[in-house]
Order: C-alpha cells, then structure tokens, then sequence
C-alpha cells in the first residue's frame, strides 16, 4: 500500500513538472545551460504528448476522487512552474555590487581566507589608497592588511561548499537551492500545523511570491537568510532536544547570512518551550544561537576591528527612528503589490481559525523580522519588502489555512477544487505581472553587459592594464581579469598622478564608465583632466571606455 502511495506521488509529480514545462516551453521557451550540458525548446508539442502519456499512466494507476486530485495535480503545476522560472530566468553573471561581494568572498573563503591582499595599493600613494584599491563589496581590513569583504558571509560560506563541491559556476545554484529547500520545510510547517492539501496550498503561494521568485534566480541572500529561519521555525516544532539545539543553529545561521535577523532569530529559543524537558530545549536551542552568534562577532572582529562592528558601517549611519514614517509608507504600498489583495483576508481568517502556535509563531517572527527595517534607509521599491522574505513566508502558512477554510465552506469538494486552483491563478496571475512589468524576467539579459564589458577589457587591452571602474569595479577583476580601482574614491588632484605612478609600474590605465557615470566622471575630474591624454577606445552596450596617459611636461 505505501509503495503504491509513493509510485503514485511521484507520477503526480513528474505529470505536473511535464505540463508546467510544456507551459513555460509555450510562453518563453525552454534555455537553460549547466556548464556543456545546453537544453533547448521553444515547442510544447513534445512535452505535450509526455504529460498525455504520464496522464494515461496515472489514470491507469487510479485515480481515488477526481476532484482533489485535479487540485493537488494542480498545486503541483504551481510549484514546479515557479521552479523552473527560476532556473530559466537564473542570473549566472557576476555583476554590481551584490552579486561580486558573494561570488568573490565566496572564492576567498574556498581558499581559506576572509582577508584579500590588495597589492595594486602599493603602487600609488593616494592617502585613502586600499579603499581606492576596494572593489563595490569590498573595504579596507582594520590593521591596513588587505581588503575584507563588506557583506556578511552566511551566503558566501553556501556559495564555497557548492564551489568545493562542482565548480565556480556552482555559486550561482545556491539561491534556487535553498529556494527549493524552503519550499520543502514550508510543506512541512504546514503538514505539521495543518493538512496536506493546506500544505500544497500554502506551498504555491509561497512558490509565485513575487520576491522568492524574484531572488531565487539571483546570487543574493534573501533566499538563504529565509531558508535558515524557516528551518528554525520547522525545528521548534520538534520534540527532541537535538532538534532544539539545531534549532538554534539555523536560527543563528540566519543572523550569519543577515544581521538584521538577530530579533526573529532571539525568538526560536523561546518557541521551542514545551512541558516535557522545557528548560532543557530552551536551554540547548540558546546554546546552538549562541554558537553561531559567536562566529558571527569572531568574524566581524576578524573583518572590521570589533565583534559589534559590520561591513555596512554604524548602525547609526542604517538606522533611524525618522525613516519610520517613509518606511511605514513604502512597506504599506508596495505590500499590497507584492502579496495582493487576497492575503489580508486570507490572513484574518487564518489567524482566527489557527491553533494558538499556528497563529502566533508566524505572527512573532514576521514582527521581528519587519522591527528592524521601519527604521532601516529607505527604498522605494516593491522589492525592497525582499528584507521582509523571512517573515512573510511562515506567515503565508496562515494564509494558506485562511483560504482553504474560505474554499471549504460549501463541503462540496469539487466547489474546493475549483476556489483554491481559483485562488492559486489569482496569486500567480498578478504575481508573474508585476516580475514581467519590473523587467523581472529580463535581468540574465540585462546583467550580460558585466561579462561583454569583461570580455572587451580582456581581448582588447594588455595583461597588466588597470581600469579605473565603480560599477564594473568587481567584475572587471571576475571577467576581465584585469586589476581595477575606484576612480569614485580617487580624489580628483590624485588622478593624474595616480595615473602616473600606474605608468610608472608599466600599466596601462583605462577608465571603465556604464551610463550615468560619464557625466559623474566628468563632472569629478573636470579641473584636472586636461593634465592628461583621453582616448576614446570602445563602447559595450552602455559601458564605454577611455584610455588615458600621462604625459609629464603637458
């Protein structure tokens, strides 16, 4: 009986991966590149009769009440469809500040080090000369040694075991890994808290929120720190007290990967309290928190000269009780973009409904998640809720439960049916709206101009070139393998005579400039560029290229 179960489970699954891919093959085409491997499709005809043959196997197999198994197959197409957007969609590009600080970092770390020597600092005399040597995602180490990376390093220390593992391409599978991972342990929480077709439920509408979609296609930590979070939560809910003690672990991994979760993550000791051994849970899960809290201080210490201190700077210069109404504004209106209009009451009704732990362990944990960031600088952008991610994804579980006793009301399962699948395409509809309407879809494409701009530094310019950058600081070094500095950092009376000190070490210096930047280099240089020779050398999409030379008697 069970193995029958499994066998039908998994022909459920592989019939719901086939339509979603025959969907996805229909509306933007199948291309998708694992190192040689290449996999492409623009057609759904093949896919089309796959699903026909899962179907009539499945069928053959029994089917035991039609209504509930056309939602759950339902349900399924939901999740794997979200799934494979990500690996579509996927960014395998290094490029502005995010993605460079992990991928770099990363590489560090897999070389055993959290400190990068900065070499090229030596060869000019600019007071500020290792920030000048700092690429975006870097900054000077406190004792003058080298450069350290700016931003915490959970996702990094992910972004190394999968380098370790397969290879440097690997850092860019870490996000839609822990993507699917969050998904599972949501399945889970809801199993746990309510049933399996709630779980499913609250699993889709996890699956098209716009931000997992969003983050679970870029090297970035949204998906990690929420991962980490969600396991602690998921943990809690276990009786053994090793549970606990990993309960903590994760809870504090999330601090590791995002600082900002120290509150949500403070919480987990207290959700793991239950009557049988309570002190010792709560005891052992402080004990796995603290664990990693320690790392966390060890490692900003290492970093930046004190156990409090991170890469982002003060916690004065981040935070501000006068952000709170801004910030109060722009969660408010772009919340309603991001989660729709079926959240809140799907919300209300959950939390009515719930058990006392389904109701406020979710509630706690969005609280703290969101504390921090009313008084964070603000962003006015539907993805700045991204920090919220943590937070929001156990409290869809509510949601989910919310809806579900919403579309139970009639007792008619068909009626069921019928209003979930309704509800799942009035989530997905909006939510696939707003990432094509963002240009969502088009940042692989988008971000190719690091690797173009790379690859024109690197075949058109000799080996030991330095380019002045700011936004391709980091991935110049990544593709172009050149050396780079911050002409963003450089003041302008240093220009030429850095320019000098770089010629004088046998370098040809470049300047590197997307967009906007001409006219902000421009405008920084203004009084002093003419002490030197500018030639206009080449142009990759928006990114254009100047070599520039120093001439000691002009």
């Amino acid at each position: 009986m069970e193995s029958s179960r499994t066998r039908n489970s998994i022909l459920d699954w592989l019939l719901a991966a086939s339509l979603a891919l025959a969907v996805l093959a229909a509306l933007a085409g199948i291309d998708f590149r694992i190192g040689t491997l290449a996999v492409r499709s623009h057609s759904a005809t093949r896919l089309l009769v796959a699903t026909a043959v899962l179907l009539l196997l499945r069928w053959r197999m029994g089917v035991p009440f039609l209504p509930p198994w056309l939602m759950r197959i339902g349900l399924l197409t939901a999740i794997t469809g979200s799934v494979f957007c990500w690996f579509r969609f996927l960014v395998t590009t290094v490029g502005g500040a995010d993605s460079y600080g992990y991928a770099s970092a990363a590489e560090l770390i897999a070389d055993g080090r959290l400190i990068a020597e900065a070499p090229i600092a030596e060869w000019i005399s600019a007071s500020n000369r290792l920030a000048v040597a700092s690429p975006l995602g870097w900054a000077p180490a406190p004792n003058a040694s080298g450069i350290a990376p700016t931003y915490p390093l959970g996702l990094p220390l992910l972004m190394a075991l999968f380098s370790l593992a397969a290879g440097s391409h690997a850092v860019f599978f870490v996000s839609p890994a822990v993507g699917v991972i969050t998904l599972a342990l949501v399945y889970r929480l809801a199993r746990d808290w309510y049933d399996e077709q709630t779980a499913l439920f609250a699993t889709a509408l996890v699956a098209w929120n716009p931000l997992v979609i969003a983050y679970a296609k870029q090297p970035m930590s949204d998906m990690a720190a929420t991962m980490w979070l969600t396991l602690a939560l998921v943990l809690s809910l276990r009786s053994s007290k090793v549970a606990a003690l990993f309960g903590g672990l994760a809870a504090g991994a999330a601090v590791i990967t995002r600082p900002a979760l120290l509150i949500a993550a403070a919480l987990i000791p207290l959700m793991v309290c239950r009557e049988d051994g309570r002190r010792t849970r709560v005891a052992l899960a402080a004990v796995g928190l603290a664990t990693a809290l320690g790392l966390q201080m060890a490692i900003q210490n290492h970093l930046f000269g004190s156990p409090f201190a991170t890469g982002y700077g003060t916690a004065a210069n981040l935070f501000s009780t006068d952000h709170l109404p801004t910030n109060l504004g722009i969660f408010a209106a772009h919340g309603w973009r991001v989660v729709g209009p079926l959240w809140i009451p799907g919300l209300i009704i959950g939390v009515f409904a719930a058990r006392p732990e389904p109701r406020w362990k979710p509630a706690a944990l969005f609280g703290a998640a969101l504390l921090p960031y009313l008084f964070y600088l603000p962003f006015d952008h539907w993805e700045t809720l991204r920090f919220l991610l943590p937070g929001l994804v156990p409290l869809t579980v509510v949601v989910a439960d919310g809806l579900i006793h919403l579309a139970r009301m009639s007792r008619r399962p068909a009626v069921t049916a019928v209003a979930v699948i309704a509800f799942t395409t009035m989530v997905a509809g909006p939510s696939e709206y707003l990432l094509r309407t963002s240009s969502a879809w088009d940042i692989a494409s988008i971000e190719a101009r690091y690797p173009l701009a790379g690859e024109w530094i690197n075949v058109n310019t000799p080996p030991e070139s330095v380019v002045l950058a700011n936004q391709h600081s980091g991935s110049l070094r990544w593709y172009g393998r050149r050396q780079t500095l911050r002409w963003d950092f450089l003041a302008p009376q240093d220009l030429a005579k850095t320019v000098s000190e770089l010629q004088a070490r046998g370098a040809t210096v470049y300047v590197a400039l997307e967009g906007d930047e001409v006219a902000m280099f421009d405008g920084r240089f203004a009084g002093v560029i003419d002490r030197l020779q500018v030639d206009h050398v080449g142009r990759v999409r928006n990114v254009s290229f100047r070599r520039l030379i120093y001439f000691p008697n002009r």
